[in-house]
């Protein structure tokens, strides 16, 4: 338990099987209420070392309400056991969807469907019940709060706004206390590792939203970022710096791999050049490569929304040519 800031408590929550390892679970402590910003997979492990926190502040988890920057398991699915012994829990009715329909056989089937459209061979696709997010997300359905931006949350002696981040998934949230320049940002912006972009529906361009709204933060003056993964970042301005350059070379690099003739999600995905397992796509678990694939997808529609690919759809298959 480390005080990162007056009131506010940072705590490592285990993520058996993950390679992130761990979350950055983040309690405001208050007179009498407390806000704890996410809180991991559900899991035994994670209860564990969320009541432990509350012990050591000398807090009830009953007094505690939860703010869920985004939808993500990792970030959610302790809720199923959370719900019963909290207060109020909160996260954008956008995202609330997904974690609602995690336990649903026919929500995976419509998520994993989109493996067909990338070109994955059969004998490589991910079947859902091994998709981390059904493994270590909610089984019911929980009563949530919706956050919209601009609302404030006031613990702990702040008044947090919440600020729409978009784009890592379609309803992120981020909570930003002007006064002292901290910053909640989810996923949104990370030390050392770029936040995965994924294609959720066709209905917006989710890497054009992430890629906004890192320079929307470039604006509001954050002097701490407490971010969910990896270790505290100096200077944030720099990071949004290098993910704006890291997208741009990443777009620069699928343009050059379809000029060689390569046209479905999955090859594209075979030639990008990756900071995991080894470089090569090829060699990584089926996990890895649905949201590789994933992200390939989403830069290759940003593409196309640019005018700069078009698309033609063959047998169920997305086929993407340079125009």
């Amino acid at each position: 338990m480390i005080e990162v800031a007056k009131n506010i408590y940072s705590f490592p929550i285990p993520l058996p099987g993950s390679p992130l390892k761990e979350l950055n679970g983040y309690i405001i402590k208050g007179d009498k209420k407390h806000l704890m910003v996410d809180v991991g997979f559900n899991m035994p492990e994670v209860h564990k070392a969320v009541l432990n926190a509350c012990s050591e502040l000398s807090i009830s988890l009953f007094d505690v309400d939860i703010f869920l920057t985004h939808l993500h398991a990792d970030h959610t699915g302790a809720i199923e056991v959370l719900k019963h012994e909290c207060g109020t829990i909160f996260i954008s009715e956008r995202d609330s969807i997904h974690v609602n329909r995690n336990s649903e056989e026919v929500y995976w089937a419509e998520c994993l469907s989109i493996q067909g459209h990338m070109g994955f061979p059969e004998e490589e696709t991910l079947n859902y019940r091994d998709h981390p997010a059904y493994i270590g997300g909610t089984l019911t359905n929980t009563d949530f709060v919706y956050v919209t931006e601009g609302m404030f949350f006031s613990y702990g002696g702040y008044d947090f706004e919440a600020i729409d981040i978009k784009g890592h998934t379609p309803g992120q949230m981020g909570l930003y206390d002007k006064s002292t320049g901290i910053f909640f940002g989810g996923d949104h912006i990370l030390n050392k590792i770029s936040p995965n972009i994924n294609l959720w529906d066709f209905e917006k361009d989710y890497l054009g939203l992430f890629l906004e709204n890192l320079k929307k933060v470039k604006t509001m003056n954050v002097k701490t970022l407490l971010s969910a993964h990896r270790a505290f970042l100096p200077d944030v301005n720099e990071r949004i710096d290098q993910l704006l350059e890291h997208h741009e070379t990443r777009l620069a690099n699928i343009l050059d791999i379809l000029s060689d003739g390569k046209t479905t999600i999955y090859e594209v995905a075979m030639e990008v050049p990756w900071d995991y397992g080894g470089g090569s796509f090829g060699n990584f678990p089926a996990t890895q490569k649905w949201f590789a694939a994933s992200e390939v997808f989403a830069h290759l529609e940003h593409l196309r929304i640019l005018g700069k690919v078009s698309l033609n759809i063959d047998n169920n298959t997305y086929h993407y040519t340079v125009i």
